[in-house]
This record gives structure tokens, sequence and C-alpha cells, in this order.
């Protein structure tokens, strides 16, 4: 589909985007990524390690995604434009080494250069492999909507453990961040996200105009700095009403990096999840060509 160039500067500029998937329960799940767009292919490129694939086996099952673009941090754009893509997903039974997936880490280091020397550290390479071991998923556009930009970002610290309470975890998302990105499914059963205020009561007033039905629905509030640091974020899935939205359960936390203990142990449990992935899949370790790596992180944009 045609995208015009204000639309294709925010998809190209924004760090990182809320992806929306449709989870096996049937309720949509959103989670901050990294999405590079490419033009002259004319689709979205995400990409997630084996360690996480709960994204990858959402969209085998179900490819209707959404990916709204609605935190400028770090973009360099003047912050006047959110944009939300609906579109289809295809995501392939394999793990990508470095080449396969070229037009990614060549933009995600264009982006944020300067990372060479980790990249050439033989200690962190040994340590962060299966980092750079990818599952690539693909979005082909198929409705493009375009919004005013809404209050984002919100408090890093201190940040609560992820074994209180959920709804002491929720109590502390209203407070701690100005928005949320609230997604349900609209009238085609597609993933329909916007951003919104939620009150102390749960109840839910978007900010953007919402196609999104009553139903299945989840709320992720998360904040970035910009570039790789600084990030915080809760997903909670449930159900929207008329009223506001009843949470129901965070899905598939993934390990806090925040609570790591002396032997950094989400490095540790990622890579053995990564293995067994592969294990399990009968696939081999993926290349990572550091020496390519180490190439994009020295360009400037």
């Amino acid at each position: 589909m045609y995208v015009d160039s204000r639309v294709s500067e925010v998809l190209s500029s924004v760090r990182v985007v809320e992806l929306a998937t449709i989870g096996k329960d049937g309720r949509p799940q959103a989670y901050p990524m990294s999405a590079i767009w490419v033009p002259d292919k004319q689709h979205i490129v995400l990409t997630t390690p084996p360690a996480f694939p709960q994204k990858v086996f959402n969209i085998r099952r179900d490819g209707r995604v959404a990916l709204l673009y609605s935190d400028m941090s770090g973009s360099g754009l003047n912050g006047t434009t959110a944009v939300l893509v609906q579109g289809t997903a295809n995501a392939p039974a394999t793990v990508a080494g470095t080449e396969e997936l070229a037009d990614f880490w060549r933009a995600v280091y264009a982006r944020s250069p300067g990372y060479a020397k980790d990249l050439q550290d033989p200690e962190y390479q040994a340590r962060m492999d299966w980092y750079y071991w990818r599952l690539p998923m693909f979005v082909s556009l198929d409705r493009v909507h375009v919004f005013d930009t809404t209050p984002v970002g919100g408090m890093l610290e201190p940040y609560p453990s992820s074994s209180v309470p959920m709804s002491e975890r929720i109590k502390d998302a209203i407070t701690r961040y100005p928005t949320a990105v609230l997604t349900a499914l609209d009238s085609d059963g597609h993933p329909y996200s916007v951003r919104a205020e939620v009150g102390e009561d749960l109840t839910v007033s978007p900010l953007q105009p919402f196609e999104g039905k009553p139903g299945p629905a989840s709320l992720l509030w998360h904040r970035h700095d910009g570039n790789s640091g600084g990030m915080l974020s809760l997903l909670v899935t449930g159900t929207l009403g008329d009223s506001g939205f009843t949470p129901e359960r965070i899905p598939g936390a993934l390990p806090d990096e925040h609570e790591v203990g002396p032997g950094q142990d989400w490095i540790v449990q990622g890579r053995q999840r990564s293995l067994l992935y592969l294990d399990k899949r009968g696939l081999h370790v993926p290349v990572v060509d550091w020496a390519a790596l180490a190439g994009y992180a020295t360009r400037q944009m």
C-alpha cells in the first residue's frame, strides 16, 4: 500500500513501537519492540531471541497484528504525529543469524551507533551470543491510521518487584505512567491500539480515535529512554467493558533484569532458554557475524 512521506518518517525513526498480537486465549497482547521499516520491500521487520518466543507463537496461530508508533523518545521527531499500522505478519520457522537479518541490524545500529567496543569484546560475545540469534517477523501493511500524539514516558524508579500482586502492580503503573497502550479487537477481529488514560478505578479513556470493541483487551504501560536503557513495562490482559477494564492476568512475564543477582541471571536464563528452543526443534545455532555487527555500530546515520 502507499505510504506517504510523513508516515514513512515515523516508521523509519521511532525507536520503540508497541506490537500487538493475538494470544492463544484470543486476547490481544502488546509488547514494546524495535521495528525496522524497509521501504523498498514494503514491510516492517521485527525480531526476538528464541528465549522469548511468545510473540512468534501468537503470529504463527493468527497473523493479524497492530503496531502503534506512539512514543517519539530519542527519535528526533517533533512529536506531533503518531501512527497505527494494522497488518498481517509472517513468522517463518527459522532462527536467523546476522547475514539473514542484515537490514534489521544495519538499521538498529544506525539509530544507536557506538556499541562497536562491546561487540568486539570476546567476553561480551560469549555471554550474549544468544541475544543475536533471532526469530524474524515480517509485517505487511493493510491499514494505516494517523493520530495526534499523547503524553508518554513515566518514572523509572523506584520500580515494584515482579513478586507483588497484580493489583498492586497495576496501581503502581497508573501512578507511574501518564498513559497506557489500550488494545482491543476491531469489528474485523484485528488488534487496534491507542494511547489511553487509566483511572484508579480502571476506567479507560482513549486519547486517540479508537475502533476497538468491548471484549478481550489488554493494557500495556511502558517507558524507555530512547536508546537501549531505561526500559520498564507491565502488560495486563483482561476484558474491556462499557465501564472500564477488568484485569485477569500478566501473561508471559519475562525475567526481570532490574532484579538480577550477582550472576546476571537473566543472561544465563536467556541463553538456556534459547538453546532449549533450538534443541526441541532440531535447529542449529545460527552464525553471529560479530565483525559485521561492529561495522554497523560504528557508522553514523
